[in-house]
C-alpha cells in the first residue's frame, strides 16, 4: 500500500491493536493490523503517523554502513560483536584452508589464487558456526529458565527480520546476520522469539513478558537495530 509517497507493507493478523514499524537497514515500513480493519482505516492510521514514519526512515537511511568486504589483510571482520583484524596467509594449492583466531586477529589460510568470494565463503562459514554455538548455549539456557521444551530452530539469511517464530510448528528461524552482533543482542532475539511461542503479536501481554524475562530488552532492541551493516560486510 502506498500512502502519500510512502510504500507500506500491510499484514493482517488475528490481533486487537495496530502496530506500525520502520525497520533497518533500508527503512522498510511495515504495519500489522486486525484482520477486519478496512483499507480506509489503515490509510488513516498511517497518515496520522506519517511524520514519525518519515523521520524514522530518514534516521535509519542516514546511518553508516559497512563497506563491501574484499577479504584482504587489514580489513575488519566482526563476529558476535568482536572486531577482528583480518590477516591473509597464502599457501600452496594442496594446503588445507582454515581459520585461526585469537586476541584481535583473525587469520585466514587460503590456497594460492583464491578469489574474494571464496575467501568470503570461508569467513562466513566460520561466523555461522560461531553463531550456531552461541545459539545452542542461549537456547539451552532460556528453555531451562522458562521450563519449556526446546523448539526446533535453524539459521537462514533473512532480508528484514532478525528472527521469526512459527507457533504451530514450534519452529524458530534466526537470521545468519546475527553472527556479527554482540552476544547480548543475540540473546535478545532468542528471548523475543521464545516469547512468541506464548504470544503471537507484540501487544501489551508480549511486552510485559519481555520485561519480566529481559529487563533491558528495549535498549537491546535499539542496539541491535542500530547495528547497521550489509550482510556479511558485502
Amino acid at each position: 500500500m502506498k500512502v502519500l509517497g510512502v510504500e507500506v507493507e500491510v499484514e493482517r493478523k488475528p490481533i486487537k491493536n495496530t502496530h506500525l514499524s520502520v525497520y533497518p537497514p533500508n527503512g522498510r515500513v511495515h504495519i500489522s493490523v486486525p484482520e477486519g480493519l478496512s483499507d480506509k482505516d489503515i490509510r488513516s492510521f498511517i497518515v496520522s503517523h506519517l511524520a514519525w514514519v518519515r523521520r524514522e526512515v530518514k534516521r535509519i537511511r542516514s546511518q553508516p554502513r559497512q563497506t563491501r568486504r574484499e577479504y584482504v589483510s587489514g580489513e575488519s571482520i566482526y563476529c558476535l560483536g568482536k572486531r577482528y583484524r583480518l590477516s591473509i596467509t597464502v599457501e600452496d594449492k594442496g594446503a588445507v584452508e582454515r581459520i585461526a583466531w585469537g586476541g584481535t586477529t583473525l587469520r585466514l589460510f587460503v590456497r594460492e589464487g583464491s578469489s574474494r568470494d571464496h575467501r568470503g565463503r570461508i569467513v562466513e562459514s566460520w561466523q555461522k558456526e560461531m553463531l550456531k554455538l552461541e545459539l545452542e548455549r542461549l537456547m539451552g539456557k532460556w528453555c531451562a529458565e522458562l521450563k519449556i521444551e526446546e523448539p526446533s530452530w535453524r539459521l537462514q539469511r533473512m532480508k528484514s527480520r532478525w528472527g521469526s517464530c512459527n507457533r504451530t510448528k514450534r519452529a524458530i528461524i534466526f537470521n545468519t546476520a546475527l553472527a556479527r552482533v554482540p552476544s547480548r543482542c543475540v540473546e535478545y532475539v532468542v528471548v523475543h522469539e521464545l516469547t512468541h511461542l506464548d504470544v503471537a503479536n507484540h501487544g501489551a501481554e508480549f511486552q510485559k513478558l519481555m520485561s519480566t524475562r529481559l529487563v533491558h530488552h528495549a535498549a537491546l532492541r535499539r542496539e541491535l537495530n542500530d547495528f547497521i551493516a550489509l550482510p556479511y560486510g558485502r
